[in-house]
Parts: structure tokens; C-alpha cells; sequence
């Protein structure tokens, strides 16, 4: 009886001591799984990445596009007997892209002067021409980026294409000292042309918005014209009418029988610039403001 007593504590104990063993290799275990008491620290990114908020402050916008005016042009003065200061009212735009060195824009030169039969003075023109640019300075905003002065200046060259139609005339004073002779006389007819120019723009002002540009143009000016004079050429007799200065038979007259080339200098310009339109931060979009109020940029 007391051997048996004895086998079952010995077997009671054995199970204690797996128990406890057990327990604690559990315990052991789980504090693996436990997770630390200590806060975690987050480090902030680079500053420069965060965008700022939005503000009232200005940011600069590129230009898009420019008015212009020649000021050769506003105070020309017409010699070879016409003797007296005709301005030219002119006006010319460009517009700049965003990337490259071409621009590209166009011109309409628009006097329409008109004397009286006591001086014949007459300085009718209608000149369209279309240019584009290459500026050895690129003005891609890539390089220029925004808010860095006029992305395009300095030296360029040019291209152009132009159709015109006139009316020029005065009196010859010769003819009126001589007694019987028509002495009111002059020319009308249409033309186009074509050819290269050179040119430097400098920027004026410290945000370079109005610019003074010196510029010169060489090239082939073709026209088809009549002259006319004022009264009856083949009745000698002054009526108080323009006709063409033709002498053959009426029947067989056709309009625009003189024809005229011209190869050289067709035009030379001190010109007035200023943008007009500017690009805003959302596309397809202008505006007349040079600047917007920043957002996150």
C-alpha cells in the first residue's frame, strides 16, 4: 500500500513540474508579441517638397503676346515732291511660345491721307505683312523659366510675306509753271513681296515689359499699277476729274499694264513694344495682369 502511495506522488510531481515548464516557455514566448510603451517619432520630409499654402503674394506671369508700333513710321515725312509729314498709323503684334526660338506675328500699316484738287496730295496705302522670328536666344521656359525678364530678346532674324494696295499722288510743280499742262498727277495699283530681315530687341524697364526693337528689311517688291493725272489727258483740259493717263483708244484700254520690281531695302523700323497679354497658371487661358496671386506652385 505504501509502495503504490508512493508511485502516484511520484507521478503527481512529474506532471507539476511539466505543467510549470510548460507555463513559462508560454510566457516567455508572448513577450515577444508585446509592443513597446515607447511613442514612435515620425521625421518630417524635406521641407522644400511641402507645398505652400495658398497667399496674396504676386507671382509673375509669362507674356504671350505683344502690341507694337514704329515710330519711323508715326513721324515719316514724305520727300519727292509730296513734300509734307504723312504718318503712317501702324500696328504689329507678336506672340511668343513657351519653348523654342520662333515667334511669330503680324503688321498693318494704314494711312489714308487725302488732300483736295488745289495740291492733289493724296497717301493712301494698305500694307498686311506676316513675320516670323528667330531669336539666337531661345526663350524656351524650361531655360528661362518665369519672372526673369522677356523670355525673348537680342538679336533675331526674320522672314515675311506682304500684300499692299496705294494711292499716291501730288502736285508737279514743274507742269503748273508751265502753261496747258495737267500738273496733278500719280499712281495706283496693288503689289506683294517677300524676303529677310535682321533686327535687336532691348528690353526697357526693370520687369522688361515695354521693349525698343532696331530693325531692317531686304527683298523683292512686285506691283502691277496705273498712272493717273488730274484731268482729260487726251483733251488737255482740266474738269475737275482724275483720269488715267492714257492718250490711245478707250476701247482698247486695260487696267494695270506697268508693272514694277523692286530688290533691296523695303523697310526699316525703330519700334515700340509692349505685352499685352500674359499667360495665366490655367491653360488655354490669358490675361491682361503681368501677375496672379500665388496658390500652391
Amino acid at each position: 500500500m505504501t509502495l503504490k502511495r508512493h508511485v502516484i506522488h511520484k507521478k503527481l510531481f512529474t506532471l507539476a513540474i511539466v505543467f510549470l515548464y510548460t507555463f513559462s516557455a508560454s510566457a516567455l514566448k508572448g513577450q515577444d508579441d508585446v509592443p513597446t510603451t515607447s511613442p514612435s517619432v515620425s521625421l518630417p520630409s524635406d521641407s522644400s517638397q511641402v507645398p505652400l499654402p495658398a497667399s496674396d503674394e504676386r507671382v509673375p506671369r509669362r507674356e504671350l503676346l505683344s502690341v507694337k508700333s514704329n515710330l519711323l513710321f508715326d513721324l515719316a515725312y514724305m520727300p519727292f515732291g509730296y513734300n509734307d509729314f504723312c504718318p503712317i498709323p501702324n500696328v504689329a503684334i507678336e506672340y511668343y511660345p513657351l519653348h523654342g526660338h520662333f515667334t511669330y506675328g503680324a503688321m498693318f500699316d494704314c494711312p489714308w491721307w487725302k488732300g483736295d484738287i488745289t495740291n492733289h496730295k493724296y497717301f493712301q496705302v494698305r500694307n498686311y505683312t506676316l513675320e516670323t522670328r528667330y531669336y539666337f536666344r531661345s526663350g524656351d521656359v524650361d531655360k528661362r523659366g518665369i519672372g526673369n525678364g522677356a523670355a525673348f530678346k537680342g538679336l533675331y532674324l526674320s522672314a515675311y510675306a506682304h500684300a499692299t494696295l496705294y494711292c499716291i499722288g501730288w502736285r508737279d510743280k514743274k507742269k503748273t509753271a508751265t502753261p496747258g499742262t495737267l500738273d496733278g498727277h500719280g499712281w495706283v495699283g496693288e503689289g506683294a513681296g517677300a524676303g529677310l530681315g535682321i533686327g535687336y530687341v532691348m528690353p526697357l524697364g526693370k520687369n522688361e515689359h515695354w521693349r525698343l526693337e532696331l530693325s531692317a528689311q531686304f527683298g523683292v517688291f512686285w506691283t502691277k499699277y496705273d498712272p493717273y493725272v488730274y484731268g482729260c489727258p487726251v483733251e488737255n483740259v482740266k474738269d475737275g476729274l482724275y483720269y488715267y493717263d492714257y492718250k490711245g483708244d478707250a476701247d482698247l484700254f486695260k487696267k494695270r499694264e506697268y508693272k514694277l520690281t523692286w530688290l533691296g531695302p523695303t523697310r526699316v523700323g525703330v519700334t515700340i513694344s509692349y505685352d499685352l497679354l500674359y499667360r495665366t497658371s490655367k491653360k488655354h487661358r490669358s490675361s491682361f495682369k503681368a501677375w496672379e496671386k500665388g496658390g500652391y506652385r
